[in-house]
């Protein structure tokens, strides 16, 4: 998942850069927390169908990560957290303008608290303030949307929805603070406050600073979460969440390929940090507001709205080895050092209405759901190169001597100044009749675009009108076994590139059936073999004969596909015992038959926990150890190279003592070393995966 204006630079600094070298050598139903433990159930999915529903009656792959488990794992991140879900990879959040998800192969959009994040770089990077997340595999394109959908990635492969915390009725008041190797340091403080019978405040703050074995490589990254509700009575129910995010640390690009996972005449140390001296840390910030109104109408029929806005801004100065991409042969030691500043805002208003409810006709339980969604995004950024075309000189990237640091020039208007406007209609209905269940839904979206970037030759404006489908059915053999099957649809509004015809919006499909288990012997599982294509898929256009006039256009030619089977397994084998078991096979494929760019074939996780019982010898005590794999990941869009497989393990241990619980967790216990692509300027390079962490912790519940 590349940032746009990435791309374009890319291209721009590919063209340029060479010639120097030469010259010097020689980016759901609005799930609310307000107590209610249906919704809060693990067997209850919101997200999915944008209304409460039971899992086993929801013809599509949905995982439910509850807070209990993000506590046993120590979880500090959505990447940790969403290892527990099969066929759902977070990239590498060290890279701050960048990063994301992708979910069988495609990208995947975060929604907080019921609103799609606009960029990657503004998406949760702590989850203390987290409650539940859940993850809807396969496009959602008949739930969310529009102008949603082209600021957070799109809702093409699927989504993860984050809730998080909110005023509840007890006062409870508790405190973390945590220590590990490489520097860590952090604190998670959790104050909720009841005003009275009807109102209550809730204040979370999480805080951490990690440092790496990377040379010069730290992050700081702090949430403030402010929170009020106030329920007047039994029927209504107002939640407005207050939010302010905050990382920084210096840019890290990867390493070279070559002296790296590929050879050469030197080898470059995997804590080599290629960067600039005195090169400035990156900042983003995101600031929101969220306001959510719930009305009960009658015993079957409520109405809810939502209202929110959200800022989020990347300040980004980066020093990178430069070209990109594989060599066809060794570019010796000595490479150029480029340095480039991106900053990027995004101002994005989210309205939805919705009413829900259900009838009776004859046999038929209809559960029914319709709505408006509104959404705008402003996006304006720019990206400069240091003088000199970006070139801060030579490294020798085998005894790294950084070059300094030199600011682009940054005055002047953005670059970019793009516009989203998307307005939506929604309706759907899920029938229950006996052990059978169907669902059929439609969404009607209108969308505005005006994408704009002067120096790189776009001027895109169009007027988009797409309708989306979803239907599907569920069968109960058992109350504990069912199966399902469904369709559904997504859609995406290309931008960022300068097409020879006017862009068509990219949609993606999904042909899915499984079998599902329901706490039969402790065991609660989904099998699901999936079908998943997006097309109108963006690639350069053709120039056989070298036309000048073609350089740096774009078609929309292409076709995505990915195929395979997910298997999400959770047994709680009694006596404190527990096993999580997450697998996945595909053949993520392009038109060419190529790999998708870094997305597996094959991933598996599996996890255990142990907590000893009140009468045994140790209560109190809990243990816990897992292990995750995935196979060789392709370095780049065109196979040139891949990463190897790995197998990482990791492992808990918890005391619970009073009101006192101490941890000790431990991630990549064996100090596996390796290197995964690098989604900088869409690969090219590699990361060392971070070696092993040892973090203790301590939390106090008043």
């Amino acid at each position: 998942m590349n940032h746009p204006l990435r791309t374009v630079a890319s291209a721009c600094i590919s063209a340029v850069l060479p010639a120097l070298a030469a010259a010097q050598s020689t980016n759901l139903q609005r799930v609310e927390v307000t107590g209610n433990t249906d919704r809060d159930a693990p067997g209850i999915a919101a997200s999915a169908l944008r209304g409460a529903a039971p899992i086993e009656r929801i013809p599509q792959s949905v995982v439910v990560l509850p807070r209990k488990l993000l506590e046993d794992q120590d979880v500090q991140t959505l990447t940790d957290a969403t290892r527990n879900v099969s066929n759902v990879r977070g990239l590498d959040n060290r890279d701050l303008a960048n990063g994301g998800f992708l979910i069988r192969g495609f990208d995947a959009a975060v929604l907080l608290d019921g609103v799609a994040m606009p960029g990657s770089f503004s998406t949760p990077s702590l989850l203390g303030e987290a409650r539940r997340i859940e993850v809807v595999k396969g496009p959602a394109g008949t739930l969310y949307g529009g102008a949603q959908a082209v600021g957070s990635g799109g809702f093409v492969g699927g989504l993860i929805a984050v809730t998080t915390a909110a005023p509840e009725a007890r006062a409870a008041y508790s405190a973390k603070v945590r220590l590990g190797n490489e520097g860590e340091r952090g604190a998670l403080v959790d104050l909720n406050q009841p005003l009275g019978s009807t109102t209550g405040v809730r204040l979370v703050v999480d805080a951490l600073r990690e440092g790496s074995e990377t040379h010069r490589l730290t992050q700081t990254r702090t949430t403030i979460s402010p929170s009020f509700a106030w329920r007047p009575n039994a029927d209504s129910s107002l939640v407005v969440r207050l939010r302010r995010a905050e990382v920084e640390g210096r840019d890290y690009a990867g390493l070279p390929i070559y002296g790296t996972l590929l050879p050469a005449a030197y080898r470059i140390s995997r804590s080599s940090n290629l960067t600039a001296d005195g090169l400035p840390e990156t900042e983003t910030e995101t600031t929101s507001v969220n306001v959510q109104w719930n009305q009960r109408l009658s015993a079957d029929w409520s109405w809810n709205l939502t209202v929110a806005r959200v800022r989020a801004e990347v300040d980004q100065r980066g020093a990178f080895v430069f070209p990109f991409g594989y060599q066809p042969t060794d570019p010796g030691a000595f490479q150029i050092l480029a340095g480039a500043r991106l900053w990027d805002r995004l101002d994005t208003t989210t309205v939805s209405a919705a009413v829900q409810g259900s009838v009776d006709t004859a046999a038929l339980r209809h559960h029914l759901s319709a709505g408006l969604d509104f959404d705008r995004i402003k996006d304006d950024a720019f990206l400069r190169l240091s003088p000199g075309f970006g070139a801060l000189g030579f490294v020798d990237v085998s005894a790294p001597t950084s070059a300094a640091w030199v600011e682009p020039d940054t005055t002047g208007t953005p670059d970019q100044k793009n516009r989203y406007r998307s307005t939506a209609l929604f309706a759907q209905d899920r029938i229950e009749i006996g052990d059978w269940g169907f669902l059929a839904g439609l969404r009607h979206t209108r969308i505005k675009v005006e994408d704009v970037n002067p120096l790189s030759g776009i001027d895109n404006h169009s007027n988009n009108r797409a309708t989306s489908a979803r239907f599907g059915a569920t069968y109960a053999f058992t109350p504990q076994v069912s199966a399902f099957a469904g369709y559904g649809e997504g859609i995406r509004v290309p931008t960022f590139a300068v097409y020879l015809n006017p862009p068509k919006p990219e949609r993606s499909n999904q042909k899915e059936v499984g079998l599902r288990l329901s706490n039969l012997g402790g065991v609660t599982a989904t099998l699901a073999y999936f079908d998943l294509t997006l097309k109108n898929v963006t690639v350069a256009a053709p120039n056989p004969g070298n036309d000048p006039s073609l350089v740096g256009k774009s078609i929309q030619a292409e076709r995505q596909r990915s195929r395979g089977v997910d298997l999400d397994l959770t047994w709680d084998a009694g006596q404190g015992w527990t096993w999580l078991l997450a697998a996945s096979h595909q053949r993520p494929k392009n038109v060419d038959d190529q790999q998708l760019f870094n997305v597996p074939k094959t991933t598996a996780r599996v996890a255990t926990r142990y907590d000893f019982a009140g009468n045994s010898a140790l209560p109190g005590l809990g243990l816990g150890l897992g292990l995750t794999y995935h196979s060789r990941l392709p370095g780049d869009a065109a196979n040139n190279y891949y990463t190897q497989a790995a197998t990482v393990w990791d492992a808990q241990a918890s005391y619970r003592i009073a009101r006192m619980t101490l941890g000790l967790s431990i991630q990549n216990l064996t100090d596996k070393q390796y290197y995964e692509p690098s989604i900088y300027f869409g690969g090219g390079q590699v990361m060392p995966v971070p070696g092993r962490r040892v973090t203790a912790t301590a939390r106090i519940d008043f």
